[in-house]
This record gives structure tokens, C-alpha cells and sequence, in this order.
């Protein structure tokens, strides 16, 4: 099923199933616009959330989120799984491959556990 992310968003915290989250697998179709600032104020608001998985994240939404949770991670936040899976050629990968790198770095200084999984 397709639903818009703010709207399922708003959905889930209008139910209070924000209230029960331990974990929350997405997957992204399209690219989600002001990814950062709607989803890092959605996790802000589920409490309980520990492990967390996004698949077919566009590469363009990462740095504004990694971004994001530097500054403001959400707080039970431990586990975090990305899949990237629109990577066009071997220079894109080793480009991302690098960029996630250091980001896995950087979040592990505000004790976020990140993975990244990146696909052609």
C-alpha cells in the first residue's frame, strides 16, 4: 500500500501507536522531501523506538538526515539499518561508500548504531 509520509505519519501519532513503537521497518518508493526535519520529529515522538530500518532510501535523503540525528538524535534510538539501493554506477558507490562511512563514525559518538547497505 502507498500512503504519503506525512500522512501516515500523522496517522500513526493521531492512533498513539507512537506510544508502542520498539521497531519500524519503512520502505521508500520516492524521495521524501524535507526528510530530515518530518521523520527526525516523528522518531522525536515515539519514545519507546530502539531498532529502526529503512529500505530503498534515495542516496540524496541521507545527508540531510545523518545531519539531523547529529545534532538531534532521537533518544531511544539504538539500531539503525539503511538500505540504499539506487546507486547508478561503481563511482556513485564508492562515493556513498565513503560518505557512510563516516557517517557510521560520527553517529557512533552519540551512541547510534548505523548500518548502511548499499545496492545497485
Amino acid at each position: 500500500m502507498q500512503i504519503e509520509n506525512d500522512v501516515l505519519f500523522d496517522h500513526i501519532l493521531a492512533c498513539k501507536i507512537n506510544d508502542h513503537l520498539i521497531v519500524l521497518h519503512l520502505e521508500w518508493i520516492l524521495p521524501i522531501p524535507d526528510l530530515d526535519f518530518t521523520f527526525t520529529l516523528f522518531l522525536q515522538a515515539c519514545k519507546k523506538l530502539k531498532y529502526l530500518e529503512l529500505f530503498n532510501i534515495p542516496a540524496d535523503n541521507i545527508d540531510p538526515l545523518m545531519e539531523s540525528w547529529q545534532e538531534n538524535r532521537p533518544e531511544s534510538l539504538k539500531k539503525v539499518v539503511i538500505d540504499i539501493s539506487d546507486i547508478q554506477d561503481e563511482d556513485d558507490y564508492a562515493s556513498l561508500m565513503n560518505l557512510t562511512n563516516e557517517y557510521v563514525s560520527l553517529l557512533e559518538l552519540v551512541r547510534l548504531n548505523i548500518r548502511f547497505d548499499l545496492n545497485f
